[in-house]
């Protein structure tokens, strides 16, 4: 397993930090939304009423108002995998294999919320969705102007900044048996490196315990989240810029470190502030004796001006 290009890494964090700059205030220090009891506590039902109950309680953990008029809109699930005799999440015309094209439609009072019926019937894939879903949300009751071929992706960046990350990351890639063995299926937009730099970013902004983060990713999520950790580790200035000026990243002119070893940041760490230290001031020289008596002349002199007014 890889990072995920610099391309994409540099996206991510200016992403984040546009949200951060703008809406910072609003989005505060979120909690990281565990799929525990503790933050559900409502028994589900695979059923139109659940998933709305279900929606509303991820809603009360994002900064938007929790009376918001929405409907649900369920997307039937594609033919073509019911033709080809498999509705596998796995397999690659199955439901569930990618988000759909839209998840969230503002109408006139309030806003429509798309869910693919197929996924209902997954907790994982329903709770990404969901979650997917209200970072939309989020974006749009802040007025966000998000780029249409990434709105998707933008979409799920928002929700793991509200502190939906391990909903997402867990929905980012899902085994499950199909036509040809066991594949691996993505929920997301964001591969699973993606979700987990995202997450790892969090994380490390808010001081949330990783063990908490990590207790509850699976295996794949895991491994992407301790290399995400690294790489974040790696990158102390990215993370100071995104907690304390978040504004100063959004233009993306910023210097990306490799991930580096606890051994290999100590001494990058050395080396920066080798560099970052300011250079010894030299003393001045002592003044000669002419000098002296020069200073003491304009000294009395202004004495003498001052003392006469």
């Amino acid at each position: 397993m890889d990072l995920p290009s610099e391309v994409a890494l540099r996206w991510i964090v200016r992403t984040y930090a546009r949200l951060r700059a703008g809406h910072g205030e609003a989005i505060a220090a979120p909690a990281l939304v565990l799929p525990t009891a503790a933050f559900f506590p409502d028994e589900f039902r695979g059923d139109a009423p659940g998933v709305a109950r279900l929606l509303r309680r991820i809603m009360t953990y994002a900064p938007i108002a929790d009376d918001l008029p929405i409907e649900l809109a369920f997307l039937a699930t594609d033919d073509g995998a019911s033709a080809a005799g498999c509705g596998s999440i796995a397999c690659g015309s199955g439901p569930g294999l990618r988000p759909p094209a839209r998840c969230v439609e503002e109408l006139e009072d309030g806003y429509r919320v798309f869910v693919t019926a197929a996924d209902v019937g997954h907790p994982e894939l329903l709770t990404t969705s969901l979650a997917r879903s209200v970072g939309a949300l989020v974006l749009s009751e802040a007025g966000e102007e998000v780029d249409v071929e990434v709105a998707t992706q933008t979409a799920e960046v928002a929700a793991v900044a509200c502190g939906f990350g391990i909903l997402l990351a867990n929905g980012a890639a899902v085994w499950a048996k199909s036509c040809g063995g066991l594949r691996m299926a993505s929920a997301t937009a964001l591969s699973v490196e993606e979700a987990a730099v995202a997450l790892a970013l969090f994380v490390t902004v808010h001081d949330v315990k990783e063990s908490e983060a990590r207790a509850l990713l699976h295996t794949t999520q895991r491994e992407a989240f301790d290399l995400a950790l690294v790489w974040v580790a790696s990158n102390p200035l990215l993370v100071e810029g995104l907690r304390e000026s978040p504004a100063i990243l959004e233009g993306g002119m910023f210097d990306i470190e490799p991930a580096r070893g606890l051994v290999g940041r100590w001494l990058h760490k050395r080396r920066m502030e080798r560099e970052l230290r300011a250079s010894p001031v030299t003393a001045k020289p002592a003044r000669s004796d002419e000098q002296r008596r020069r200073f003491e002349e304009a000294r009395a002199l202004v004495d003498e001006v001052l003392g006469g007014e």
